[in-house]
């Protein structure tokens, strides 16, 4: 479990809007049951690859996102 209570609201958070079947569910229920501290549960290559996946996505929704108020200002 962390000691940080922001960390621990966003770990809850993502157990409250991730389904069970999702890694990073599963990333988040494993950190605040103290099974794993956060470093070594974000190191495991099953949540990684959640990481990456959640960033990777993250990334094109804001580039979609800058493209759609450029578009707004020129037009």
């Amino acid at each position: 479990m962390t000691d940080d209570p922001v960390v621990a609201a966003l770990l809850r958070r993502l157990v409250e809007l991730r389904p069970a079947s999702d890694p990073l569910h599963g990333f988040a229920t494993t950190v605040l049951s103290g099974e794993a501290t956060l470093r070594v549960a974000a190191g495991h290559p099953a949540f990684a690859e959640a990481f990456t996946d959640a960033a990777t996505e993250a990334a094109t929704e804001a580039a979609a996102l800058r493209r759609r108020a450029a578009d707004q200002e020129a037009g």
